[in-house]
């Protein structure tokens, strides 16, 4: 998720245990302790882009090094305000957990087991930016910045601030469940057989969703608003180099890219050139039969390969798409 999310979630979770105690200072701590998981992006120069995807979202992320951080800062909690490590360790474990937590709403997901699995868990029901997320918590933390220390009702805020943030993910979950299950009964309906199938939001909202479909020969994509008037779905297909994905699956260095698509590579020729794309996040686009797609690993006739990141030339042309299409066809 964003850092503004991620710095408030912190802030607010820490002080619904210590605003008590400590006041204003609580939400400093716990803004600070909700930031820490995602500073494993400071030594990305470190490494290349491919082996970056092994280490973000990794150990910092996962529930070993929240609970290790925890007990540190717990002892340093209790030693500097000579009260309950118990209270302290609940705090901190609380403001850093919950970080990765969110991230696992996110489609980026995050390997909250490693080093016991390095699997990416995503539950897909949040785009990384949603400022119907971020504003309740937001809210509740300039709320308690301004209102006395001693007010009654600093406990309910934080309460409500929480409540209604996480009212929305579960809400957004249960839109994928029902998303997802419109999309297999479509495709069952068009016979069209898969191997597993991916639902997630388009940037800023939880109403316009796009799905990946893996079959055997290739990927099906398409997307559908909750304001959408006609049931059917239209797919568009892209066809897959199985041999040329299985033949590059062996090659050890690209084992973190191939880890973090999670099974929705799409290989295909552009420009005299093999592409291979992690098509987990959806496509960036879907116009006249064809997908564009961002993250392309790119191989040249030597064998060497490269990932980039393809930037779109116009964010305002696609914000104003999606705008339009999640207002039903």
């Amino acid at each position: 998720m964003d850092s503004l999310s991620q710095i408030v979630l912190g802030a607010a979770t820490f002080a619904l245990v210590k605003d008590k105690e400590i006041g204003k200072k609580s939400l400093l701590y716990g803004a600070i302790l909700g930031t820490i998981p995602d500073l494993d992006i400071l030594i990305n120069p470190f490494y290349n882009t491919i082996e970056q995807l092994a280490i973000h979202r990794s150990f910092s992320h996962s529930i070993f090094f929240s609970i290790l951080l925890s007990l540190l800062f717990a002892k340093w909690f209790s030693a500097k305000y000579k009260t309950s490590y118990k209270s302290w360790f609940f705090a901190s474990f609380l403001a850093l957990f919950t970080h990765p937590l969110l991230d696992i709403c996110t489609t980026y997901g995050t390997r909250i087991l490693y080093p016991l699995s390095k699997s990416f868990y995503s539950l897909d029901n949040v785009f990384v930016i949603d400022p119907l997320y971020t504003i309740w918590l937001l809210i509740g933390c300039i709320i308690l910045l301004v209102i006395k220390a001693n007010n009654s009702k600093r406990q309910l805020i934080i309460k409500w601030s929480l409540a209604l943030s996480t009212f929305y993910l579960f809400v957004g979950l249960c839109i994928n469940l029902f998303v997802t299950n419109h999309f297999k009964n479509e495709l069952t309906r068009q016979n069209i057989s898969f191997e597993k199938i991916k639902v997630v939001p388009t940037p800023f909202n939880t109403i316009l969703w796009q799905v990946i479909v893996k079959s055997k020969d290739g990927l099906y994509f398409s997307d559908y608003s909750l304001f959408d008037s006609k049931p059917n779905v239209e797919f568009i297909f892209e066809k897959n180099d199985v041999q040329f994905l299985e033949e590059k699956k062996k090659i050890k260095d690209l084992e973190p890219y191939f880890n973090f698509t999670e099974g929705y590579e799409l290989a295909r020729k552009e420009s005299n050139q093999m592409v291979i794309y992690g098509t987990k996040f959806g496509p960036l686009s879907m116009e006249n039969g064809k997908t564009q797609f961002i993250f392309p690993l790119t191989f040249n006739k030597d064998g060497s390969y490269l990932l980039a990141q393809k930037r779109p030339k116009d964010y305002k042309k696609i914000l104003k798409r999606i705008f339009i299409r999640l207002k039903g066809n």
